[in-house]
């Protein structure tokens, strides 16, 4: 591997936590905003990606036990950010969805840096976007494995 290369890799390693630390402080900032948690937004954030879910997905997905989930919905719920109703299917359960109000608001904060991400986006060519929504699905995979092994060991 040439010198030249090794830079640019290490570079780029360099600059990813520097962003990713950006990234927490701005969902930071946006909670704050909102008057919810963090774990409350990452929950907003998993009903709009993936629609109406149940407490136990919602746990699974954020990282918390069902009981801490539980919570988490009473508290969206009491805010008026989310709904809960009894599944039609399998009366036993509860399904979890963001009200229109909850996405608008958190549309509002992520809307112009989502448009300002894009704009940055479309300078590059088609085969460098095809890179690095490549290399971020990659990232997300490998860190989600990490994520796992920390938090069981296993």
């Amino acid at each position: 591997m040439s010198s030249e290369r090794d830079e640019l890799l290490d570079a780029l390693i360099d600059a990813l936590p520097a962003w990713q630390v950006l990234v927490v402080q701005f969902n930071e900032g946006v909670a704050r905003q909102l008057g919810i948690s963090t774990s409350d937004l990452q929950c907003l954030f998993v009903l709009s990606t993936h629609g109406p879910r149940s407490p136990s997905f919602l746990a699974e997905q954020i990282g918390l036990t069902t009981g801490s989930a539980s919570r988490m919905v009473d508290r969206l719920l009491a805010a008026g950010l989310v709904t809960r109703e009894t599944d039609a299917q399998d009366r036993r359960r509860v399904i979890v969805t963001a009200t229109p109000l909850a996405l608008a608001r958190v549309a509002d904060h992520y809307s112009p840096l989502n448009e300002q991400l894009r704009a940055h986006l479309t300078r590059l060519p088609d085969r460098s976007l095809t890179d690095m929504l490549s290399f971020v699905r990659e990232a997300e995979t490998t860190t989600r494995a990490r994520l796992h092994h920390e938090v069981t060991g296993a």
